[in-house]
């Protein structure tokens, strides 16, 4: 009896490992594991794709509200800055959040609210526009953008500029400032645009004292007036509209101080004519002016006297003195009057002259033209006593080679004498 149902150590474990291997070895054990297996993992994966997460994407966004405030109100939108950046807070099922890109963001800001000129404060409007993810928009920082709203306005300033004019050395003195823009367009808001008294540049010396060559410095524009944000305004050249300028370059030419005698040049004068016949003399002999130190000038070149101005007896031709060319006169003299006389010794002859002696130049390949009248079929001659000229002594031309509406041109008169000259100017009508 005791040897049937009793059992050795050993036959228990030769059982137990037997019951083990069967476990996992055999199909049937194994298949049912593997199930439960798969249905944990799925649980667990289902469960973690299912929560609901949030997410923060920052989106750069161009700030362009002026067509929409255009199509109001008929005003436009100016502000600090051209773009915004948006940090918009999604939710939704974090398989889902986690594919969502500023692709999928619809946004604008809302000016609905806009009604009236001024500070104004416009909301950032952010939605889904995916048509395929499911997720919502918590939350937008920030929420606005700040702007001003303003009709335009445009307007053009002469620049002023401010600086210590003692600033040179004993014997020199500044000359006339040289701007890269002596004008300035403005734009932007009607209100501060209105403001504006003037334009104008500080010239800062800084520890420069005492000069005596030129001084050149870049120069932010300000503007004179009160309550004028400048931010909002926009600085443009006149010559380039769409050049926008923030500061304009300054040259000060430095001049030393010369006592200059005046003079003047003669134009068309005839060769062989005897200077004795003529005398010029001045309002003023000698001025105070400034001039640069390299520069070889002696006199003061008032300008040009041209013979056709001259007649027998005394002419006064004056000259203004702001535009001498390299002297910037120093005296209170606007201007000097040159008389000059000319010898009874001459005479005038009246010629009566054809129009179709007239020589037509610079005419086109093929082109015919002719003239067709004179403003005078007379020319007044000056030539000395005893001489006379004839119609045949004068060459007569006109140079059509850049067009005039009226199809007037003026007529070059010459003299077949060295000493004789045209009085006058003359005019032809040539088609």
């Amino acid at each position: 009896m005791s040897d049937t149902n009793s059992k050795s150590p050993k036959d228990k474990n030769e059982k137990k490992s037997f019951s083990f291997s069967k476990l996992i070895y055999n199909d049937k054990y194994l298949f049912f594991l593997s199930v439960i297996l798969a249905v944990v993992v799925w649980i667990t994966s289902s469960l973690s794709v299912g929560t609901e997460e949030t997410r923060t994407i920052k989106v750069d966004v161009p700030i362009k509200l002026g067509d929409q405030v255009s199509e109001q109100l008929g005003m436009q939108y100016y502000t600090l800055q051209d773009t915004v950046e948006v940090s918009v807070s999604v939710s939704g099922a974090k398989y889902v959040v986690g594919q969502v890109s500023e692709n999928d963001l619809e946004i604008s800001f809302d000016t609905s609210s806009v009604t009236k000129t001024g500070e104004q404060r416009i909301p950032i409007i952010v939605n889904n526009k995916s048509k395929s993810l499911d997720f919502s928009v918590d939350a937008v920082y920030p929420s606005s953008v700040d702007g001003y709203f303003d009709v335009n306005s445009v307007k053009t300033f002469d620049v002023k500029l401010n600086f210590d004019s003692e600033n040179v050395a004993d014997g020199y003195v500044f000359g006339t400032p040289v701007l890269s823009d002596d004008k300035v367009v403005v734009s932007g808001p009607k209100t501060y645009v209105d403001r504006i008294t003037d334009a104008y540049c500080d010239v800062n010396f800084g520890e420069e004292t005492g000069l005596v060559e030129q001084f050149t410095q870049d120069c932010d524009i300000k503007f004179g007036g009160d309550g004028i944000i400048t931010n909002y305004l926009t600085v443009t050249s006149r010559n380039d509209n769409e050049k926008e300028i923030k500061n304009i370059s300054v040259t000060l030419p430095v001049l030393k101080i010369v006592n200059l005698p005046v003079s003047t040049a003669f134009e068309d004068k005839p060769e062989g004519i005897d200077d004795s016949m003529l005398s010029v003399s001045y309002s003023v002999d000698t001025i105070r002016a400034g001039v640069l130190s390299t520069a070889d000038i002696s006199t003061a070149n008032l300008g040009v006297i041209y013979f056709s101005d001259l007649t027998v007896g005394t002419q006064t031709i004056e000259f203004p003195t702001d535009k001498l060319n390299g002297v910037t006169v120093l005296d209170n003299v606007p201007t000097i009057k040159a008389t000059v006389t000319v010898s009874s010794n001459y005479t005038e002859q009246v010629i009566r002259v054809n129009k179709n002696d007239i020589t037509v130049d610079g005419k086109a390949d093929g082109e015919d033209m002719s003239v067709v009248s004179m403003d005078d079929v007379s020319v007044t001659v000056l030539v000395p006593k005893g001489t006379n000229i004839s119609a045949s002594d004068l060459s007569m031309r006109c140079d059509v080679t850049n067009k005039t509406n009226d199809n007037k041109y003026p007529v070059r008169i010459t003299v077949n004498n060295n000493q004789c000259w045209v009085y006058g100017h003359y005019n032809a009508i040539i088609k």
